[in-house]
């Protein structure tokens, strides 16, 4: 088996959440559409890496901030439309502590081994939008 490249790695950990590599957005005022759809990848210590991350299915491409955007303008995402707009409703940015992911960790590796589900079923937009809407109410009831 071959070593993975480090765009494989970084693809790897953003689709697992490993917390290896953060995407951000290219900042405001940039005029590609592109920056609608991408992403610029940073490692944990907060460097700036020549990689950038398509925001719906994590497709990673090289990408120098000094070059321009026609690589990864051609990108044709996997992902359907409709669920990347279903993923827009149903997911806001949340900032959450070290200690909140642990907790979180914890809570999905027992619910895995308690009901005896692959770590898989954690993955569906379905499940996500579920969350979502547990964790709105939830604020919403918070006084």
């Amino acid at each position: 088996m071959s070593a993975m490249t480090l765009a494989q790695q970084i693809e790897h950990d953003l689709k697992s959440n490993g917390g290896e590599y953060v995407i951000r957005n290219n900042g405001p005022g940039k005029k590609s559409s592109v920056w609608e759809v991408f992403a610029i990848v940073y490692d944990r210590s907060n460097v700036k890496l020549d990689y950038a991350v398509c925001k719906s299915c994590n497709k990673v491409y090289t990408f120098k901030t000094s070059t321009d955007t026609a690589m990864i303008s051609k990108h044709k995402c996997p992902v359907p439309a409709s669920e990347v707009v279903a993923a827009k409703v149903f997911f806001k940015k949340h900032i959450i502590t070290k200690q909140e992911k642990e907790t979180m960790t914890a809570a999905v590796a027992d619910y895995c081994t308690t009901d005896m589900r692959p770590f898989e079923s954690l993955s569906g937009l379905g499940l996500k939008a579920l969350i979502q809407t547990t964790l709105d109410i939830g604020s919403s009831n918070t006084g």
